[in-house]
């Protein structure tokens, strides 16, 4: 104590609570003082302060996680662009070289465009003066034709007329309109008529009669565009195909390689009208391989032309800018161009202009940005127009090349709010990790406090039982000693007192059997080793057993017993010795603590699904904060009146337990001072093991 009192601390520490506590107590209280010191001095070093610097650095790198991040965002986004750029000029690339391989060869990139890029539509020949010189020719000067009765009467009648098969009235009908007129174009239609009504009115001469309109009118075309002159071969074509098919066939395919290989003219569309007509009036016998050329060429070139007539004005603009050098590519497109333009010089002058389809060209891009974004669900890629604000801050800003300069690529985070959330949330879960640690640090001290204090608390609970079993044993062994001893003497007045003190004995040694039997069940359950023997019982019967053995204790307490037992109670699957020891806690429980009362009621029931027991009494009843306790292990409430009760506090688990392996449930409803009810339930399906012996099927005791 010498040492103990040497400390300066110490010393000081005693003076203080010595006078509230006492010297003893005072001593216990600074030597646990001591031993929490010690505790927090080691806490501090090896956990706290490791702790704190964890927190510091991770607290410090958080804006450089932060610049990292948008650094591989950046990165990831130059290699979205680097994607759609490399596939913009690999698309330009593969034609140049392949056109520039065509030339080298001494072939045409006029024809068979597919080959040369999957996005061009159309390409031009300019001659060295600027003049459209292949595929196609300039529109012809547009002819205003005089509005001309003397024409439109017998142009109507002959129309008529070869609609109702009548030739000669037609032919008339159309020499008169040729005679009325002047205009080459409506001499050259009506002259056309006339020969074709006379033809078909006379087949054996009708080439001859047809020929003479090819000499005089071939290269006119009439008010529909048609070229007479292909109108004519048709015609003989189509006459020949009856009289000699040979060479009508001859006649027909001549025709539509003529119109292959020459010059079509914007905005006429006969030349691809006659070819399909000469192509279907061909028999069954032509050649298939010739027959699937030509119609892939008239389908390239007819397409050809439909976009030649809708680029031709941009056609005009692009003919009258000065080319450039020999060999060099240029690009030319807009905002509101249908086409995108590649125009070269050749060495002989001549300039190629190759019109691709814009919108083809832009989606291709566009899908392969939405490729490279969707690798990466992060990213969104964009086309926008040139010069266009763009929300937020792009991770990546790029005009397209040359040949889409109007087009801006921009590469954004998918959704800046959630990345400007996502900094947020990553800043704030490393300040929560930190925090979140030195909490779980004060946590796992508490919890193993209250681990240590728990263990410590069953401690002294089974010490509190130990000790409640001893005096509850000794006291029925008191009585059986006290009274036989008396019986031994010969200390009884009469057979009356003598009787009294043997009943005293049977009624003691009961007791005592209970006792020993809810300790040695008790113990059973726990180890997991106690056993039921389940057999289809008479509920009733069993009840009434426990209820008239209880009755004439309760009795010699003053309490009145009320049963209410139906007569048509299914039967229940029960080991009836267990069923029993459930009915004597529950009714020496009611007997002990609702003495007040003076009243114990036992109800039993049928359910649709089992029978229900409830044992009441109107004592002393269970807090509400103690309630949901009353089935734990050694469990003994803290009120006063309570404990001055006897009891060992293994009663109701044992009662629990033995409900549970039947497959039932058990439930309390109390008031302090107004009594308490205990409810169970038990169902009419068997438990597990019913029909000869199972083991408890519960939980062992903690």
């Amino acid at each position: 104590m010498a040492t103990f009192r040497e400390s300066p601390v110490n010393r000081f520490l005693l003076s203080v609570l010595s006078r509230w506590r006492g010297e003893v107590a005072a001593i216990q209280d600074v030597r646990r003082l001591r031993d929490v010191l010690r505790f927090a001095s080691v806490f501090v070093i090896t956990i706290l302060l490791p702790a704190l610097f964890l927190a510091y650095f991770a607290l410090a790198s958080i804006r450089s996680e932060e610049l990292a991040l948008d650094a591989d965002l950046r990165a990831r986004a130059a290699g979205i662009e680097g994607q759609v750029q490399q596939e913009l000029d690999s698309v330009f690339r593969r034609f140049e070289e392949r056109t520039a391989q065509r030339l080298g060869e001494g072939g045409s990139p006029l024809d068979r465009l597919g080959e040369l890029s999957p996005f061009l539509r159309v390409a031009f020949r300019l001659d060295p003066s600027g003049e459209l010189a292949a595929p196609f020719a300039p529109p012809d000067p547009q002819q205003v034709l005089p509005d001309n009765a003397a024409f439109q009467r017998p142009w109507r009648r002959g129309i008529t007329a070869e609609r109702e098969d009548d030739w000669a009235t037609a032919a008339e009908a159309f020499a008169l309109a040729s005679v009325n007129t002047q205009n080459p174009t409506l001499l050259a239609e009506a002259s056309f008529a006339a020969a074709r009504n006379r033809a078909r009115l006379d087949p054996r001469n009708s080439v001859q009669i047809l020929s003479d309109v090819y000499s005089d009118y071939a290269s006119v075309r009439d008010r529909m565009g048609f070229r007479v002159g292909d109108l004519v071969v048709l015609t003989q074509g189509q006459l020949r195909m009856a009289s000699d098919p040979e060479i009508g066939a001859v006649t027909l395919e001549a025709l539509v390689t003529d119109i292959l290989n020459r010059r079509w003219t914007l905005g006429q569309p006969g030349e691809p009208t006659v070819a399909r007509a000469a192509l279907r009036t061909l028999p069954d016998t032509t050649d298939p391989d010739w027959l699937a050329r030509t119609r892939d060429r008239l389908n390239e070139r007819t397409a050809q032309l439909r976009w030649a007539e809708t680029v031709a004005g941009e056609l005009e603009l692009l003919s009258s800018q000065q080319p450039g050098g020999q060999g060099q590519w240029n690009y030319f497109s807009g905002p509101n161009s249908r086409a995108l333009w590649a125009t070269v010089r050749t060495q002989t002058g001549e300039q190629y202009l190759f019109a691709f389809a814009l919108d083809d060209v832009v989606s291709h891009l566009r899908e392969t940005a939405g490729r490279a974004s969707a690798v990466d669900a992060e990213l969104e890629a964009r086309l926008v127009p040139a010069g266009q604000p763009v929300v937020g801050e792009p991770l990546v800003q790029r005009p397209l090349g040359e040949q889409i300069a109007f087009l801006t690529l921009t590469v954004s985070h998918a959704d800046p709010t959630s990345l400007a959330a996502q900094k947020a949330n990553r800043r704030r879960a490393r300040i929560a990790i930190v925090l979140l640690s030195v909490f779980l640090v004060f946590v796992g001290v508490l919890a193993s406090a209250r681990l240590v204090g728990r263990e410590v608390e069953s401690a002294r609970m089974k010490a509190d039982f130990a000790a409640n079993v001893s005096h509850e044993l000794r006291s029925p062994i008191t009585q059986i000693r006290l009274k036989a001893e008396s019986l031994q003497l010969d200390l009884c007045y009469d057979d009356a007192d003598r009787q009294a003190h043997y009943d005293a004995i049977v009624h003691e040694s009961e007791r005592l059997s209970r006792l020993v039997d809810n300790v040695l069940d008790f113990a059973a359950i726990e180890r997991g080793a106690k056993r039921y023997s389940f057999r289809q019982d008479d509920m009733a019967a069993v009840v009434l057993i426990q209820v008239e053995a209880t009755r004439s204790t309760l009795e010699q307490k003053g309490m009145e017993i009320e049963l209410t037992l139906p007569d048509d109670l299914p039967p229940v699957w029960i080991d009836r010795e267990a069923l029993g020891q459930v009915l004597t806690n529950l009714l020496s429980n009611a007997a002990k603590y609702g003495s007040d009362g003076g009243w114990v009621g036992v109800k039993v029931e049928g359910t649709p699904s089992g029978v229900e027991i409830s044992v009441s009494d109107r004592g002393i009843g269970i807090s509400a904060e103690e309630l949901p306790h009353v089935f734990d292990d050694f469990f003994r409430s803290k009120d006063p009146a309570v404990r001055r009760k006897k009891g060992t506090g293994i009663g109701l688990a044992i009662v629990r337990y033995i409900v549970e392996a039947h497959g039932g449930t058990i439930s309390v409803e109390s008031e302090a001072g107004e009594g308490t009810t205990f409810t169970l339930s038990f169902p009419l399906e068997p438990p597990e093991g019913a029909g000869g012996v199972t083991q408890h099927a519960a939980n062992p005791v903690r």
